[in-house]
């Protein structure tokens, strides 16, 4: 699997809408931004998108920092990122707000280094280079190794890149480790001769978040149909949770990725949708500190002033 290969399904910006479900005649469109097409097909797996009395129109995007600026800027309604994306989205003045929480069972960030690094740990690692995207879960994954090793930021060179350009510099030797989720951490495993030196199991949230723009969650139509479409995801993740075989196929169909890719892929995204409570919204407080600490943020942000329950009923209703 190339970056060539991946980028063909998702760029740094959002891909030109051209996919859709529901009822093309619908009065309301919901317009929802998508990584690696994983929401789009875990939904198509599930039989989630039947019966829609609304539509909804796909845009892709590689990482979750563009797509929270698209959400930003009202260009997607809605769209799921990793826990660090709203961090930077709320220090910027993002209006958007988290409105759904995936609480994951997996690690979903990795530490790659080639086969034959000696590297043990983020220790081994001082003044070397490690490719990771700014603004990332990942970037986050990074700065809680380096919290717990005891090592100050400038421990390491980090070089900020896009998942795609990082894996076409950890192939061509010209960064010493590369901090990435899946599937790009199983492509680089796989195709690229890197090895795992820690994941992010005891580093990071273990969260992932759906956000909404502002402007769809002051529109009652717009707020009613993403009522309707967090009952549908929960539901559908809690059966993709229990079917692999289902969904793995349609999400290799839709990315044009190998099969084996798209089941690691899985096997790190799954976890239930959760209602919002204090020790989520705590969990984030803590990360967004971690950025505040490290002098990337200048000032901590509220976690709480980013979160809105309004569909924790919806998600509690398609998780039974």
């Amino acid at each position: 699997m190339s970056a060539a290969a991946l980028t063909a399904c998702s760029s740094s910006q959002a891909s030109e809408p051209s996919e859709f479900a529901g009822n093309p005649d619908a009065g309301v469109t919901l317009r929802i931004g998508d990584q690696v097409k994983s929401t789009q097909s875990l939904l198509e797996a599930a039989g989630a998108l039947d019966d829609l009395d609304y539509r909804i129109e796909w845009s892709t995007f590689e990482a979750g920092p563009p797509l929270l600026e698209a959400l930003g800027a009202d260009k997607i309604d809605a769209g799921a990122t990793g826990d660090v994306p709203p961090v930077f989205a709320q220090a910027n003045g993002n209006p958007g707000r988290i409105v759904a929480v995936q609480a994951r069972t997996g690690a979903n960030d990795f530490l790659l280094v080639p086969g034959g690094s000696p590297a043990a740990s983020i220790r081994d690692l001082q003044g070397k280079r490690i490719a990771v995207t700014q603004g990332s879960s990942s970037h986050g994954f990074v700065l809680g190794l380096l919290e717990q090793a005891g090592l100050p930021v400038d421990a390491v060179r980090l070089q900020f890149l896009s998942a795609a350009d990082a894996l076409a510099a950890f192939t061509a030797g010209q960064v010493d480790a590369w901090a990435v989720w899946n599937p790009y951490s199983t492509i680089g495993t796989k195709t690229a001769g890197a090895r795992i030196v820690v994941d992010g199991s005891e580093v990071t949230t273990g969260q992932s978040y759906f956000s909404a723009a502002a402007g769809a969650l002051a529109d009652p139509k717009k707020s009613a149909a993403l009522d309707d479409f967090f009952e549908r995801l929960a539901r559908a993740q809690a059966w993709a949770d229990a079917h692999p075989d289902a969904w793995v196929p349609i999400f290799a169909k839709l990315t044009k990725l190998p099969e084996e890719v798209a089941a690691a892929a899985f096997d790190t995204s799954k976890g239930r949708y959760v209602p919002i409570d204090d020790d989520r919204i705590a969990k984030q407080q803590k990360l967004i500190d971690l950025f505040v600490q490290a002098g990337v943020l200048t000032s901590a942000p509220v976690a709480a002033d980013w979160f809105d329950p309004r569909f924790d009923d919806a998600i509690e209703r398609g998780s039974k």
